[in-house]
């Protein structure tokens, strides 16, 4: 918590007739440091990348907008820089640079806790031990994370990826981009550092594509400091997971992949001691700085926007132990936002036929949607608020569905997507064998042993139900029930040569296949 309580709450004024009002002190070290040796009685804080430019802005204002710590000269947010290497000076002493979220967190409990750090920067929800520690987070505004590849050179990755693809990715399934649809080249796959709260907040979106399991991480993932376009902008074949509001900030060197988009809140966390201190909540608070209209510039000038107040059906400053789900921003009256209804249907073995109503009050949305089941997707226009597709090559079984719509200008409106769960008919394939030669027995007849098969052309679990009827020529001799995907019967057969054909006749999970093979009945 803050050491010190400052005794009342300092004005600040958004607008350009206010000049930015610099406390004196000592160079930063990086560009997001603060501008001054913070003391004990400052708010002291750590952690994030992704939000270390937000923080920066809020405190010390950008271009003509002031930010909280003008004409303070105590009670100051000190946030810095995650990603600058070295030490960064605290009251008590030089330690060693926190970079990412758990670093930050780290600092405020258990054998690492450091009472200068007031408050920790962090892109993710607080995880259990973090809970049990009586952490607590303010969310103040929300972010989204999309997969960034290449802008200064032309990428070998596909347009759009679903999260069933990316899962791919990263589990080492996919290793060259022809097999998503790309150029040939081989992946190479980047995730944030350990201890980025990006990192865990992926690998928690790939857990949930990959059916609640974690996703075992193959050994060509290669760890990248988030958020920094280095390792991606000149390589065709890289790719990593990157925040859509620091992507506004590095321009065109990168590009973000269209179909996998999630949405995550930004937080500030502090001990439980710290819930009732005054700085505390003047900074973070329903009430605070980051939740005022003061802040709004600032934090949609780091590429985020802010969270809508508890008085507008919103969550900012609410502090939480749980991951915040409500992300109604504070847009800016020009963004209009959006929804997004998908429809999906299955008219025929592995095609998923889709449609996207895309809405907005009193607007025509503009933009396209990125429809995936599985390892497919398909991008479309949207037409008078309509996009349809059909996806074909859809792996049979139960699939997520998801529409994104992504619109043609950012500033007019926002993302928005919906998702449905579909039984996807697999294709079926049928074998059917028996003896190619037998001896006739009584009568110049045989009982012949034939054995029937079948099985899912694309699904890699369940085992195929339903009925097959076995025929002599155009004659049906047996409807048999198939039992784990196989079933037999005996077949009486003439001396010479018979052709006996196998059709399953499907069901909801298996389209109808079949199969022949010929007998021949000797003396």
């Amino acid at each position: 918590m803050s050491k010190t309580l400052r005794g009342g709450l300092v004005a600040t004024v958004l607008g350009a007739s206010l000049a930015l009002v610099a406390t004196p002190a000592l160079a930063a070290t990086g560009d997001y440091d603060p501008s001054f040796t913070p003391e004990s009685s400052d708010l002291i804080g750590v952690g994030s990348d992704t939000t270390q430019i937000a923080m920066h802005y809020a405190a010390e204002g950008y271009g003509d907008v002031a930010g909280y710590n003008a004409g303070l000269t105590t009670g100051r947010i000190a946030s810095f820089q995650a990603d600058n290497g070295g030490t960064i000076t605290l009251p008590s002493g030089d330690i060693d640079r926190p970079n990412g979220s758990g670093a930050g967190k780290a600092l405020l409990y258990g054998a690492t806790d450091n009472a200068d750090i007031d408050f920790a920067r962090s892109s993710s929800a607080l995880s259990t031990t973090e809970v049990n520690a009586s952490l607590y987070a303010f969310p103040f505004a929300v972010d989204g994370l999309q997969m960034a590849v290449s802008g200064n050179v032309a990428t070998h990755a596909p347009a759009s990826l679903t999260a069933e693809q990316i899962v791919g990715i990263y589990d080492g399934t996919y290793t060259d981009w022809s097999e998503l649809g790309g150029t040939a080249g081989t992946i190479v796959p980047l995730i944030p550092q350990s201890g980025s709260g990006t990192r865990s907040f992926f690998l928690a979106q790939l857990k949930a594509a990959n059916g609640g399991v974690d996703v075992t991480l193959a050994g060509t993932v290669t760890e990248t400091q988030e958020h920094d376009p280095t390792d991606i902008e000149d390589d065709a074949d890289a790719i990593a997971p990157f925040s859509t509001g620091r992507a506004k900030l590095v321009g065109d060197v990168i590009s973000l992949e269209n179909g996998f988009l999630a949405q995550r809140a930004m937080y500030n966390v502090v001990r439980a001691s710290g819930l009732a201190d005054e700085d505390i909540q003047a900074v973070f608070g329903e009430d605070g700085f980051l939740c005022s209209d003061d802040a709004t510039a600032l934090i949609e000038a780091a590429g985020f926007e802010q969270l809508a107040r508890t008085t507008d059906d919103g969550v900012c400053g609410e502090a939480t132990q749980a991951a915040t789900s409500n992300f109604t921003a504070n847009t800016s009256a020009s963004t209009v936002e959006t929804a997004t209804a998908l429809t999906a249907t299955n008219p025929a073995a592995r095609k998923v036929k889709v449609t996207a109503d895309v809405t907005a009050t009193d607007a025509d949305p503009a933009g396209t949607v990125v429809f995936g089941a599985g390892s497919t997707s398909v991008t479309a226009d949207v037409v008078d608020g309509v996009a349809t597709a059909t996806l074909t090559g859809v792996k049979g079984g139960q699939q997520t569905v998801t529409a994104s719509f992504v619109p043609t200008d950012a500033d007019a409106f926002t993302a928005s997507s919906d998702s449905v769960s579909l039984l996807v008919q697999d294709r079926s394939v049928t074998t059917v064998t028996a003896p190619k030669k037998v001896k006739a027995g009584a009568a110049s007849k045989k009982a012949v042993a034939v054995k029937v098969a079948v099985k899912y052309q694309s699904r890699t679990s369940g085992t195929v139900a339903g009925k097959v009827k076995l025929l002599k020529g155009k004659k049906v001799v047996a409807t048999l029930s198939l039992k784990k995907g196989a079933a037999s019967a005996k077949v009486v057969l003439p001396k010479g040569t018979s052709t006996l054909t196998a059709t399953y006749l499907g069901n909801k999970a298996a389209a109808a296949s079949q199969d022949s093979t010929k007998v021949s009945v000797v003396k």
